[in-house]
């Protein structure tokens, strides 16, 4: 079976994207969707030395138009590249693991992209390629894919040789499965535990970038992704 997720690529992503997308065996960065400030296209929770999330953000050009996340240009005019790299080194450089994980980020960083789509893949690359993740990473503006919600969805995961789909449960109860049903395409559903791990002397802060867990725990971040993800096949017969 080659299992495919498809998702924004969203920057610096939670635990529950990063989970779902390392249990893929193909990865579809869905970069031709609409950009949407009010997401995490641009920008992510991270915790602060005293305990409490900031956010971080990448500044992005407006052209007041519909834009396309594929579409979407850094304004790097702006230091933000050094003011996301000094925070995490003033609010992680403590942790067990800052030493292993900031570089392979900072790396990234002085790509100096230009596209925001292109610095969030570089960093969910970047980070799988720690944690040692057998997942293929696709763009979706690569492949063919046109239509309805659900058969673009269809279409991506059938232009990647996929023979099942991983949804999550945001989503699934949005969508009319009938093309994957008529075709024989099963589909999966992510049930996520958020796991608890060690951040400081307060109380646990939950829904962070996943940094913050590769950061507590390094490589073994995986196997605790893993062990909070259950992949239940959902029943999608009585699709109309």
């Amino acid at each position: 079976m080659t299992l495919v997720s498809i998702h924004q690529p969203n920057f610096l992503p939670w635990s529950k994207l990063l989970a779902k997308i390392v249990a893929s065996d193909v990865y579809v960065a869905y970069d031709s969707v609409q950009f949407n400030k009010r997401e995490y296209h641009a920008r992510q929770l991270l915790l602060t030395a005293q305990g409490a999330p900031a956010f971080l953000s990448v500044p992005v050009r407006h052209t007041g138009q519909r834009e396309m996340l594929r579409d979407m240009r850094i304004v790097n005019e702006l230091p933000w590249r050094e003011a996301h790299l000094r925070f995490l080194e003033t609010h992680y450089g403590r942790t067990p693991y800052f030493a292993e994980v900031f570089p392979l980020l900072a790396r990234v960083y002085a790509a100096e992209h230009e596209l925001l789509a292109e610095h969030n893949i570089g960093l969910i690359e970047a980070v799988c390629g720690y944690l040692g993740a057998r997942v293929r990473i696709v763009r979706a503006s690569a492949l063919p894919h046109a239509g309805s919600r659900e058969q673009r969805l269809l279409d991506l995961v059938r232009a990647v040789a996929g023979d099942a789909h991983l949804s999550s449960t945001q989503t699934t109860h949005h969508i009319d499965w009938a093309p994957f049903r008529q075709i024989g395409i099963p589909v999966y559903l992510q049930e996520f535990t958020h796991p608890v791990h060690q951040q400081g002397a307060g109380a646990f802060v939950p829904n962070l970038s996943a940094v913050d867990l590769l950061c507590h725990l390094g490589r073994g971040s995986i196997e605790v992704l893993r062990a909070a993800t259950v992949l239940r096949e959902l029943d999608i017969r009585g699709a109309a």
